[in-house]
């Protein structure tokens, strides 16, 4: 059996083709499974320091706890001699942010690891639109105060 072969030509305009409508896929959430966007938090912090202190107890006691009820988020700890103590959160969008934990104490660096891990890692901004799309709609948000006539049930029971 002879086989079809095409010109290079028209074979390069089928692939352009193709190619065309093939996009290239991020991870999202919603689609296929929820992505975390915190992938790594660093601790940083100074063994002979005393703006450390807290921060050593607090990987002493809770550290370990927080990474077991974590176990999607890498964890990191390592020594930065002569420097205050500092978390630094890695995101999955490529952003990192960085919080000097020198004045905390043992109660209030949780709370910080918190917010570094449940931020999204995007920057803070205004935003200026209800509605936050990829796709976003040519008619608008859809309101039922724009409507001309008023119906109810009643009118379609007669």
């Amino acid at each position: 059996m002879a086989s079809f072969r095409l010109p290079n030509v028209l074979n390069e305009v089928i692939h352009a083709h193709k190619n065309q409508f093939i996009r290239p896929t991020k991870p999202k959430n919603g689609v296929g499974a929820f992505v975390f966007p915190c992938r790594k938090l660093v601790f940083n912090y100074c063994e002979r320091s005393g703006s450390s202190k807290s921060m050593m107890e607090y990987l002493q006691k809770e550290a370990i706890q927080f990474s077991r009820n974590n176990p999607q988020i890498e964890v990191v700890v390592q020594p930065r001699p002569s420097k205050h103590p500092i978390i630094r959160a890695f995101y999955t969008n490529g952003h990192q942010k960085t919080k000097c934990v020198r004045k905390c104490t043992v109660d209030e660096i949780p709370e910080v690891v918190k917010s570094l891990r449940d931020h999204s890692g995007h920057k803070l901004r205004k935003w200026n639109r209800y509605v936050i799309s990829d796709t976003p709609s040519v008619r608008g948000i859809y309101s039922p105060f724009h409507v001309k006539e008023v119906h109810s049930i009643s009118d379609l029971k007669d």
